[in-house]
């Protein structure tokens, strides 16, 4: 292939858009998504978080589409960026909370299945209070659910390995917009982050976005609508396997080589 080809190919890349148009995104795909997961659509708290999560994604898609339509006027629309600028990060922690929820309960009920303390624990959650806790009852009778259906807990591990991915990624931009710390679970003492909350809007789509870095090591960009269009594919994420989840797992940690350390290069 000639260097015209490979240019020609470059232009047609650049050509074709990265995110589809806000008009082609349905209302409530967010929030399907989300009830796809195992477990999910059981929990009615989990799915009016969701639905206050999808309400604001819709507002942030529109705001975002504006941005995105005027960022190149002779006077851009700098009230609408600074709003962006303003509401994307609570949004981002509102997307990384809920999806932490549901995955600290996958993680605690695929545990009690595997030790067998399912009903011992959803009779200690009913045990008398003295009043009545919804929530402990909710709880409860989702146990006596995966007890009940051992193939639920199958899909929850599945559906945990599925979104580990896109998980990590919004946990590496939310830990730096929060604690303005690299994510590094189970390190007692995180790197600081390198421009902790710093942002410009996405050329493409109007969307926030935040550089991700550790160390001196840019591994990539993530965009408020990645992390929603992440989301919303839920349902067509396969499964990664160990050597893909492995070199992922890698390249969120890379070692950080010092080129002016003795016998640098």
């Amino acid at each position: 292939m000639d260097d015209d080809h490979i240019d020609d190919d470059y232009d047609r890349y650049d050509d074709e858009p990265r995110y589809r148009p806000v008009a082609e995104i349905g209302p409530d795909e967010l929030v399907e998504a989300l009830k796809s997961l195992a477990g999910f659509s059981e929990n009615t708290v989990l799915v009016l978080q969701a639905q206050q999560l999808g309400m604001i994604d819709n507002a942030l898609n529109a705001l975002e589409d504006e941005v995105a339509q005027h960022q190149a006027d002779d006077n851009p629309p700098r009230e609408q960026i600074a709003l962006l600028g303003a509401l994307t990060p609570m949004w981002i922690y509102a997307a990384y909370e809920l999806q932490r929820t549901w995955r600290q309960r996958c993680g605690e009920v695929i545990k009690l299945a595997e030790s067998g303390g399912l009903e011992m624990k959803a009779e200690h959650l009913e045990r008398d209070l003295g009043y009545r806790h919804y929530d402990r009852e909710l709880r409860a009778e989702q146990l006596r659910d995966a007890r009940q259906r051992p193939e639920l807990v199958d899909r929850m591990r599945l559906d945990l390995r599925r979104t580990e991915i896109g998980f990590t990624m919004l946990e590496f931009v939310r830990v730096a917009l929060a604690k303005h710390e690299v994510s590094k679970p189970g390190s007692k003492k995180p790197p600081i982050a390198f421009a902790p909350g710093f942002a410009r809007v996405n050329r493409h789509c109007g969307s926030m976005e935040y550089e991700m870095s550790n160390g001196r090591t840019i591994i990539g960009t993530m965009t408020r609508r990645d992390i929603a269009e992440t989301i919303r594919m839920i349902p067509e994420t396969e499964s990664p396997d160990d050597e893909a989840l492995s070199g992922f797992r890698l390249s969120m940690n890379p070692p950080d080589i010092d080129p002016f350390a003795a016998g640098g290069t």
